[in-house]
């Protein structure tokens, strides 16, 4: 078919060539250049109109390019080594105006002034605010041939005795199904914890972080398991002259329910030894979430434990040592639940209770009967309101009420009211 169609294109152009050479003879040499011009046009418009009835016709492909991804989202900031990273954290204010209690930022319920005293008469109705629970934080990935190496690096400045120190809430590193370094420890549950203000939480909370090596896996599609060596961190005041030589040993269950609801069982065991005298503490507890409604959770959490002060807060010291060198150690229980309902998409209340209750018949309590730092009984209930006007604000405020009781009868109360305001980026 080509060879035809260049056969015929040929033959007409050898056909207006000796046309044109006729015309040459008849006309000027001007009126010869028109003319020649005008034919040559009216050929080359003719060949085209040929070639385009006489070819077959060629089916047209149209691609179409899908947008990937990459192309439409903010790529991940790299280092460069490598590594992705991307940053988090809040600015925070928060003011508290205190009617009883100790003259703290935040709770202090196992060391409120006792009743008719001259402390409790001092440290009432005082205005405090801070902006040290402020906090910033780094999240990094980096691939390798054998998968990726993750790692967290998050600050604030909520350190020391004081609450006013910078510190490093978490540092680690995870691969695969392992965590090494400084994080939650395995035996608490901040997850079901009811939601309060007060960056201390209350009586049957927990902020433990600890160097940690932890491995951690599923047993089935809704169960996983943990299990970790933390160095227990004490402190004087926790576990006098403890002259630790191992770490604890702790173990977790965790359970996760179709409806939302979730379920927690932890254990661990620890070494409490002096110069004369060593003993093993321990401790168990459960915790969960109940999805009520789709608006409407209760969370609790139950702990026993026997010869430690550091995994949950305002607890007693771990032990008590006697005349000769012993250790004798404190026995308790403790348990904070509380409910929270989503009025709306921006407001949602909780209302929270939490209560510690020291074994009173033991030589613990026996040797600290005249103690006033250390306590039969510790109660809180609290409730608050969050309100997010805007996706990265949240205001709240927060009414507790809590009272202690020391081994002697004597009490102490502590009455607050306690506000906050947030930026989250």
């Amino acid at each position: 078919m080509k060879k035809f169609i260049l056969t015929v294109q040929k033959s007409m152009l050898a056909l207006s060539v000796i046309a044109v050479m006729s015309s040459v003879h008849a006309a000027s040499e001007s009126e010869e250049v028109a003319q020649l011009r005008q034919e040559v046009q009216e050929l080359k418009a003719m060949l085209q109109h040929y070639v385009q009835q006489s070819a077959p016709a060629q089916p047209t492909t149209k691609v179409t390019v899908a947008a990937s991804p990459e192309t439409t989202q903010t790529p991940t900031p790299k280092l460069k080594s490598g590594a992705e990273v991307s940053l988090y954290g809040y600015i925070r204010a928060d003011a508290s105006y205190q009617a009883k209690g100790a003259s703290t930022m935040y709770n202090n319920i196992s060391g409120v002034p006792l009743k008719h005293t001259a402390e409790e008469a001092q440290q009432k109705d005082r205005l405090h605010s801070t902006a040290n629970v402020s906090r910033i934080g780094l999240n990094f990935k980096t691939p390798t041939a054998i998968g990726d190496v993750g790692g967290k690096l998050e600050m604030d400045f909520f350190g020391g005795t004081s609450r006013d120190q910078f510190r490093i809430r978490h540092a680690y590193l995870t691969f695969d199904k392992w965590l090494i370094g400084q994080t939650w420890s395995t035996f608490i549950a901040p997850e079901y914890y009811p939601e309060t203000i007060d960056a201390a939480t209350y009586v049957g909370g927990a902020l433990q972080r600890s160097p940690i090596v932890r491995y951690s896996d599923n047993l089935s599609a809704n169960t996983s398991f943990a299990l970790s060596v933390e160095d227990p961190k004490y402190t004087a005041a926790s576990d006098p002259d403890n002259k630790m030589r191992l770490p604890a040993f702790v173990g977790r269950v965790n359970h996760k329910f179709a409806n939302g609801s979730m379920l927690s069982g932890r254990s661990f065991v620890a070494e409490k030894k002096t110069n004369n005298d060593d003993e093993w503490a321990w401790g168990v507890g459960i915790g969960g979430k109940y999805q009520l409604s789709p608006q409407t959770f209760l969370k609790a959490d139950y702990n026993h434990i026997k010869g430690d002060g550091r995994f949950l807060m305002w607890t007693n010291s771990a032990y008590a040592i006697d005349d000769q060198n012993n250790i004798h150690s404190n026995e308790f229980d403790s348990i904070s639940t509380g409910i929270t309902h989503q009025f709306t998409s921006q407001f949602r209340s909780t209302l929270g209770y939490g209560y510690m209750k020291a074994k009173s018949d033991n030589e613990f309590a026996r040797i600290h009967k005249d103690s006033s730092a250390q306590n039969k009984e510790l109660w809180q209930g609290w409730i608050n309101g969050m309100y997010n006007p805007y996706k990265p604000i949240t205001l709240g405020m927060e009414y507790v009420y809590g009272e202690r009781e020391t081994f002697d009868g004597r009490t102490g109360s502590d009455n607050r009211i306690n506000m906050m305001a947030s930026y989250d980026f």
